[in-house]
């Protein structure tokens, strides 16, 4: 439930901010709606998870590297942002970078560095150590005028030995008092990765670290069990896994029904139940959906199941122009198989059954499998073992009007 981290060159900027978590935790309180889209803001407003949460804290205490595997949007990052914030015992330092758009390892190395220089920037004396740690990252120094706190500023392009400062930052988190605890978002990245032999670097590196911990998440799951499970790779049995399944409907419903009380409103479980059915029990989409609904109540008034039809029509509405232009990048076959993949939708098919083919006058197995295989190029379906889905449900429901 979280936006891409983007990688940058321009210059990262760290304070130090001692009154920075409670400060938030007060500011959390006052959210004007509830139902909080792509990002972790507190356990108040942060669905269940409970067994989940045990789990990965069970994990971590007893010294695991985990590899946590989901679909996308339903919620792995804000399980690990739960977790991190909540759960840890006293002496865990947790760290958070998310790699998905990153091409090589030098850009992954600078989210690392970014990260780990913005959490220790909280105390001056672990953040001299650092400075003299890391050697190879040319840095800045300034003080703000204001507040006399010093600022710390590297760029991209200070990166100039990326396996040298990842060995350096290592470095600095085995020598921390703390049990740090690293958790790299969507690491199946790391297979297109640009470099050469990135898997065994990293694996070599990790595999002698005696106090640091890593959470490896993904949500392409063929590629992260290939990372994990081939006897021929070099991370092969180096995890405990961990698979993320949607929010059970019932506990969904009343997390809603609770969270509209608390705001003085109410939601018909009715609505909710459908939206889930629509949305396959996806925490990204079912966010979004009742941050709307929720909307569409004034203080002391409810949301019926009537506001199905208009709540799905606004959502598919606001991303009408984006839809448009990524169905006419399609083929005319991909456009033909893909229309008849939205008319099934929300049902799952085997697209290239008999019954499929000639309910919508689709030719050949092979001119399907040709057109799948585009569509899944283009990010349009996932494939996970063969098993094709829509990454975006909502231009599934667009497609079904269309």
């Amino acid at each position: 439930m979280g936006e891409r981290c983007k990688v940058q060159t321009n210059y990262v900027i760290l304070h130090y901010v001692f009154l920075h978590n409670r400060l938030n935790c007060q500011e959390m309180k006052l959210l004007s709606n509830p139902f909080v889209i792509g990002k972790y803001v507190d356990k108040d407003y942060f669905c269940d998870r409970e067994k989940e949460s045990e789990m990965l804290v069970h994990h971590i205490v007893n010294g695991r590297n985990v590899a946590i595997m989901s679909e996308r949007r339903l919620g792995k990052t804000g399980l690990i942002e739960h977790v991190f914030t909540n759960g840890l015992p006293d002496g865990y330092e947790p760290f958070l970078i998310d790699i998905y758009t990153c091409r090589n390892l030098r850009e992954m190395v600078y989210l690392l560095a970014s990260e780990v220089f913005k959490k220790i920037a909280r105390k001056q004396s672990m953040t001299e150590r650092l400075l003299r740690t890391v050697r190879s990252l040319k840095t800045t120094i300034s003080y703000d005028a204001v507040t006399g706190f010093p600022e710390v500023g590297f760029g991209l392009g200070e990166i100039q030995q990326p396996e040298v400062t990842l060995d350096e930052i290592l470095g600095y988190l085995e020598s921390s008092d703390a049990v740090c605890i690293v958790a790299i978002d969507e690491f199946q990245k790391i297979a297109s990765f640009e470099d050469e032999n990135v898997e065994a670097l990293l694996r070599t590196k990790i595999q002698h670290l005696k106090k640091t911990q890593f959470v490896f998440a993904g949500s392409e799951r063929h590629l992260l069990e290939g990372i994990f499970n081939d006897p021929a790779r070099p991370f092969y049995n180096s995890v405990v896994f961990m698979q993320l399944l949607p929010i059970e409907e019932g506990v969904y419903v009343k997390f809603c029904q609770e969270l509209f009380l608390k705001y003085g409103k109410s939601v018909s479980p009715a609505l909710v139940e459908r939206l889930y059915k629509c949305f396959q029990g996806i925490t990204w989409y079912l966010q979004l959906s009742m941050n709307e609904a929720f909307t569409m109540a004034e203080r002391g008034g409810s949301v019926d199941e009537e506001a199905y039809g208009q709540i799905l029509n606004h959502l598919v509405d606001s991303k009408r122009f984006t839809f448009e232009d990524r169905y006419a990048s399609l083929t005319e076959k991909q456009k033909t198989v893909l229309m008849a993949i939205a008319s099934e939708f929300p049902s799952q098919v085997t697209l290239t059954s008999q019954d499929f083919m000639t309910r919508y006058n689709l030719k050949t197995a092979s001119s399907v499998q040709t057109a799948v295989k585009g569509l899944v190029e283009k990010g349009i379906l996932s494939d996970n073992h063969g098993i094709r889905r829509p990454t975006d449900l909502l231009f599934m429901l667009w497609l079904k009007d269309f």
